[in-house]
Protein backbone atom coordinates (compact mmCIF):
# COMPACT_ATOMS: atom_id res chain seq x y z
CA UNK A 1 0.00 0.00 0.00
CA UNK A 2 2.70 2.22 0.68
CA UNK A 3 4.31 1.61 -2.46
CA UNK A 4 2.00 2.87 -4.26
CA UNK A 5 1.16 6.31 -2.54
CA UNK A 6 4.81 6.76 -2.92
CA UNK A 7 4.83 6.18 -6.88
CA UNK A 8 1.26 8.04 -7.13
CA UNK A 9 3.00 11.19 -5.21
CA UNK A 10 6.06 11.18 -7.92
CA UNK A 11 3.97 10.48 -10.81
CA UNK A 12 2.00 13.50 -9.95
CA UNK A 13 4.56 15.91 -9.10
CA UNK A 14 5.73 14.93 -12.66
CA UNK A 15 2.59 15.47 -13.98
CA UNK A 16 2.45 18.54 -12.54
CA UNK A 17 6.15 19.92 -13.48
CA UNK A 18 4.97 19.00 -17.16
CA UNK A 19 2.10 21.09 -16.97
CA UNK A 20 3.42 23.83 -15.56
CA UNK A 21 6.79 23.83 -18.07
CA UNK A 22 3.60 23.53 -21.46
CA UNK A 23 1.59 26.30 -19.93
CA UNK A 24 5.03 28.54 -19.38
CA UNK A 25 5.79 27.92 -22.91
CA UNK A 26 2.38 28.85 -23.67
CA UNK A 27 2.44 32.39 -21.98
CA UNK A 28 6.11 32.73 -23.15
CA UNK A 29 4.63 32.29 -26.71
CA UNK A 30 1.55 34.18 -25.80
CA UNK A 31 4.02 37.34 -24.59
CA UNK A 32 5.56 37.30 -27.93
CA UNK A 33 2.71 37.50 -29.73
CA UNK A 34 1.50 40.35 -28.25
CA UNK A 35 5.18 42.12 -28.01
CA UNK A 36 6.17 41.94 -31.29
CA UNK A 37 2.64 41.00 -33.19
CA UNK A 38 4.03 37.77 -34.91
CA UNK A 39 2.94 34.41 -33.83
CA UNK A 40 6.64 32.57 -33.03
CA UNK A 41 5.97 29.43 -31.08
CA UNK A 42 8.19 28.22 -29.21
CA UNK A 43 9.98 24.68 -31.01
CA UNK A 44 12.07 21.63 -29.69
CA UNK A 45 14.84 22.83 -32.04
CA UNK A 46 15.35 26.31 -30.01
CA UNK A 47 15.39 24.33 -26.76
CA UNK A 48 19.67 24.39 -25.95
CA UNK A 49 21.09 20.51 -27.22
CA UNK A 50 18.79 19.23 -28.64
CA UNK A 51 19.78 20.08 -32.15
CA UNK A 52 22.24 17.31 -32.71
CA UNK A 53 21.57 14.17 -34.36
CA UNK A 54 17.47 14.71 -34.86
CA UNK A 55 15.47 14.79 -37.80
CA UNK A 56 14.40 18.20 -38.87
CA UNK A 57 10.71 17.25 -38.42
CA UNK A 58 11.06 16.59 -35.41
CA UNK A 59 12.58 19.75 -34.49
CA UNK A 60 9.68 22.21 -35.95
CA UNK A 61 7.58 20.92 -33.41
CA UNK A 62 5.40 23.12 -30.92
CA UNK A 63 6.90 22.81 -27.10
CA UNK A 64 3.66 23.60 -25.55
CA UNK A 65 0.66 21.52 -26.55
CA UNK A 66 2.63 17.81 -25.76
CA UNK A 67 3.85 19.07 -22.27
CA UNK A 68 0.46 20.23 -21.37
CA UNK A 69 -1.36 16.81 -22.81
CA UNK A 70 1.63 14.59 -20.94
CA UNK A 71 1.33 16.76 -17.59
CA UNK A 72 -2.53 15.88 -17.63
CA UNK A 73 -2.17 12.10 -18.90
CA UNK A 74 0.35 11.80 -15.86
CA UNK A 75 -2.38 13.22 -13.30
CA UNK A 76 -5.32 11.53 -14.71
CA UNK A 77 -3.36 8.32 -14.62
CA UNK A 78 -1.56 8.42 -11.06
CA UNK A 79 -4.88 10.09 -9.15
CA UNK A 80 -6.19 8.90 -6.01
CA UNK A 81 -8.62 6.12 -6.45
CA UNK A 82 -11.01 5.54 -3.76
CA UNK A 83 -10.39 2.02 -1.86
CA UNK A 84 -13.02 -0.89 -3.41
CA UNK A 85 -15.01 -2.57 -0.69
CA UNK A 86 -14.68 -6.05 -0.83
CA UNK A 87 -18.09 -8.33 -0.87
CA UNK A 88 -19.00 -10.00 1.32
CA UNK A 89 -20.02 -13.80 0.29
CA UNK A 90 -23.32 -14.50 2.16
CA UNK A 91 -23.82 -18.56 3.22
CA UNK A 92 -26.53 -20.06 2.99
CA UNK A 93 -27.98 -22.13 6.13
CA UNK A 94 -26.58 -25.57 5.81
CA UNK A 95 -30.16 -26.73 7.09
CA UNK A 96 -28.12 -28.61 9.93
CA UNK A 97 -29.70 -28.58 13.06
CA UNK A 98 -33.21 -27.70 13.16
Amino acid sequence: MIGYAAAMIICRIFGWILLVAGFSALLRDGLVWFDTGRWVPLAIGDLRGWSAGVPELVLMFWVAPPLIVLGAVALVLCRRRPERRRRRVRRRPSGGLR
